[in-house]
This record gives C-alpha cells, sequence and structure tokens, in this order.
C-alpha cells in the first residue's frame, strides 16, 4: 500500500480496510511525532498529542477534500492538538505549589519541573548550542513558538496559516516577534560570536 496515492489511500481506509489505515499511519507519524515533539514541552505531552491527533485524523477523514495535500490537513489537526495538549499541561502545571508535595505517610514525591528542560541558562550551562536554541525557542509564547517551530519544519507562511487557523499577515507578525524574543533570549550567543570574529 506504499505506492497509492492520498486518495487511494483515503477511500481504501474508509472502505475499513486495516491495512491502509496501518499504511497511512506509517506515512504520516513520522511527521506527526516530529511536530508534536516540537510543539508541545514534555515529551509525554507531546506523545498523547500524537495519539489524540491521530484519533480525530480517523475520526474526520471522511471530511478530508482532495483540494488541499492530505499531509497539510494532518499537519493542520497535528498542530492545533499539539497547542491543545501543551496548554492542557501548562495549566495542570500551573496547579503544582510544590514540586516536593508531602505525602500521607510522611514521605515526598519529587515531581518534575517541567521548566527545567527549557530554562536557556540551564541549556547554557550544559555547553549545548541547539538545546540552548531549543529551550530559547521554547520559552516563546505559544503563537510565536508555534510559527517558528512550523518554520524550521520546513512550512511555507501560506502553509503554516492555514495550520494555526490564522491569516498569512499574522503568521508574519508572530515569526518577527518570535525573532525578536529569541535575538533577546540568545543575546549573549551573538555577542560572543562577534567577538570571536574580531
Amino acid at each position: 500500500m506504499p505506492n497509492l496515492s492520498d486518495e487511494e489511500l483515503v477511500a481504501a481506509c474508509l472502505a475499513g480496510r486495516e491495512s491502509a489505515w496501518a499504511a497511512l499511519v506509517e506515512r504520516f507519524s513520522p511527521r506527526v511525532r516530529g511536530l508534536a515533539l516540537r510543539l508541545c514541552r514534555d515529551p509525554r505531552d507531546a506523545e498523547e498529542a500524537v495519539q489524540e491527533a491521530l484519533i480525530q485524523v480517523s475520526r474526520d477523514l471522511s471530511k478530508w477534500k482532495p483540494i488541499a495535500p492530505l499531509e497539510a490537513w494532518i499537519v493542520t489537526i497535528t498542530v492545533r492538538t499539539a497547542q491543545k495538549v501543551d496548554a492542557r499541561a501548562a495549566r495542570t502545571a500551573k496547579g503544582v505549589e510544590s514540586l516536593d508535595r508531602p505525602l500521607p505517610d510522611g514521605g515526598t514525591r519529587e515531581l518534575r519541573d517541567r521548566n527545567a528542560a527549557t530554562d536557556p541558562a540551564a541549556a547554557a550551562a550544559q555547553g549545548d548550542l541547539s538545546a540552548r536554541i531549543k529551550a530559547a525557542i521554547a520559552e516563546l509564547p505559544p503563537k510565536p513558538r508555534a510559527v517558528m517551530e512550523l518554520r524550521q519544519e520546513g512550512l511555507s507562511t501560506k502553509e503554516i496559516a492555514t495550520a494555526l487557523g490564522i491569516p498569512a499577515g499574522t503568521v508574519r507578525v508572530h515569526a518577527s516577534r518570535g525573532a525578536v524574543e529569541l535575538r533577546q533570549a540568545l543575546g549573549d550567543l551573538a555577542q560572543a560570536r562577534r567577538q570571536t570574529k574580531l
């Protein structure tokens, strides 16, 4: 089934062929997983987003129209699902008052600090430039972060606008704001690079 066109694959899925659904998942799950990992701050939330996105794809597959590429339609579902899951996780994390909550027996349960992996200072201490850039992107507000991540995935302004459900001009504004915030967050890196060139 790997040689089927998107239209043929969707038709086979809608006809109830399990092998078609497996082929669809095999074809698009790397992209879905990659997007979810980029848009969610926690890998566990990303896995949840992958599952929810694929469930929604299976539920809404009959709504897909061949006028748009199937991949773009799935990317849109994935982006929106990942944003919802990440926002839900952030709201839940805000409700946690202590990282060492006392248990009824007097012990403590250490909770993972969701921001530890995305702290630009912590990433810099590790000396990993890539991790530092990823951490700075993860600290951006949701819309600029989504735009920057989708740009990294190679999507055009129009594709990002479709995926996020916003006008192309708004995509450009979020990209500009994200770039400004990244420059500020990573300013010491730029300064260090300028000094090494002198």
